[in-house]
């Protein structure tokens, strides 16, 4: 490991945007109050008003804030107007920790979307198909003594993600892309209570699965496997 390894210089724009969020998330300011002017914030932080601009923007499409014109910017109810975005912002204020409602939620989505997924890839798979999923189960064996959290968290994504891509439904890979933020933190905690071996037998239980197109016992074991992953986290 380096030690030495400095940590990522940020943008005027990403620090502005960071100390907002945190700013707004943690409760400093509460949805509906009106944020201080371009002028002032820039003059504060230290920074131009075009980058304030830019940031609000930013905050804005993450659902954090309202931009009324001549009126101001404004805290969004982001918890009932939010999107994705606001979620990431949320999971990375908290360190890339889950809460459990969180946890929850994204788990339920999970289960929607890779069970119509598996599904499909089960009524469709070719010899190919099944070649390419040993081949990345394979490289994440490999692996994942010399990888760290993030990045065999990011590979049992993407395997995941496969199986959208072969089933052919294009939206499901759209929806699993949207939580990929989350789903890494996910991942990262689901590999600490179970350990790397186990995900893996996982990922080669669904492949016998897909290849014997048993769609229905793919959905059983990706159902059985979130019933108790949630079962742990009340432990």
């Amino acid at each position: 490991m380096d030690l030495t390894k400095k940590a990522p210089v940020l943008t005027n724009k990403e620090y502005f945007v960071r100390k907002l969020t945190k700013g707004i998330l943690s409760g400093e300011w509460n949805p509906g109050d009106r944020l201080p002017s371009e002028r002032e914030l820039a003059a504060e932080m230290g920074i131009g008003k075009t980058v304030v601009h830019s940031g609000f923007e930013q905050l804005a499409a993450m659902g954090l804030v309202e931009i009324k014109p001549k009126s101001g910017v404004f805290v969004a109810d982001y918890m009932k107007t939010g999107n994705i975005e606001t979620l990431n912002a949320i999971v990375h204020l908290n360190g890339n920790e889950l809460s459990r409602e969180v946890t929850v939620a994204i788990l339920d989505l999970r289960l929607a979307i890779e069970g119509m997924a598996f599904r499909a890839l089960c009524l469709c798979r070719s010899a190919e198909d099944l070649v390419h999923l040993r081949a990345m189960t394979a490289a994440i064996r490999d692996c994942a003594h010399r990888s760290g959290e993030k990045e065999l968290a990011e590979r049992f994504f993407l395997w995941h993600r496969q199986i959208c891509i072969l089933s052919g439904r294009s939206i499901l890979t759209l929806f699993m892309n949207t939580t990929h933020d989350v789903s890494i933190a996910f991942w990262v905690n689901y590999l600490r209570i179970y350990g790397t071996s186990f995900a893996i037998d996982r990922l080669e239980r669904f492949i016998e699965r897909i290849e014997a197109r048993d769609g229905e016992g793919a959905c059983n074991l990706l159902a059985t496997g979130i019933t108790d992953y949630l079962a742990r986290l009340k432990e």
